[in-house]
């Protein structure tokens, strides 16, 4: 039996490429600290790095067959650098979406006073929610999309989508309780 954590780097790539699962956790160990750091330096979000370096190890095992390394610290730093960058160019055009969102659902003429006054209240409302609870809610429950586009445009599962808007509404019925119990004193 092979002990992978002695092994050099070309010899690792080589039992990588032949698909040995150890070989692949001695490349886990010992890159997935320097990966994290330089996602969370960018990013400054603990999970968003996590999850940028779990996807460059899913890459790198999906693709392990096909791969020409020559030095594989510098590979997976350039695959961090390079996937951190996609991800901050989706929250970027996310962020443009619910903009656009925000702005139809300002309210218009066309709305009643009581209509207006609602609206505003949630605006105001969900603009102290954190940013995929607010996208959440706002596509899903005003906007009517079905739960499953919403968690795809998020990137996070349906489960986790509805997660997001049970925890908004939980908020929405504490705070009509609080509102409700403050007009009564």
């Amino acid at each position: 039996m092979i002990n992978y954590t002695h092994c050099e780097e070309h010899e690792l790539l080589r039992h990588l490429a032949s698909g040995e699962e150890q070989a692949f956790t001695v490349i886990y160990n010992r890159y997935w600290k320097p990966m994290f750091f330089i996602a969370h330096k960018k990013l400054q979000v603990v999970e968003d790095a996590k999850e940028i370096v779990q996807g460059v190890f899913f890459t790198l095992w999906q693709k392990r067959e096909n791969l020409l390394i020559n030095d594989l610290s510098l590979y997976l730093a350039a695959m961090t650098r390079y996937a951190v960058y996609r991800h901050i160019s989706k929250e970027k055009k996310r962020k443009d979406q619910l903009k656009k969102i925000e702005k139809n659902i300002k309210p218009t003429a066309a709305f009643d006073v009581e209509s207006k006054q609602l609206l505003e209240l949630l605006n105001r409302f969900t603009s102290k929610l954190p940013e995929k609870y607010r996208i959440v809610f706002l596509h899903h429950k005003l906007l009517d999309k079905p739960i499953e586009e919403v968690a795809d445009q998020l990137g996070v599962s349906p489960r986790t989508a509805e997660g997001y808007v049970s925890k908004v509404m939980a908020l929405m019925r504490n705070h009509h309780k609080k509102v409700a119990f403050s007009l009564l004193l």
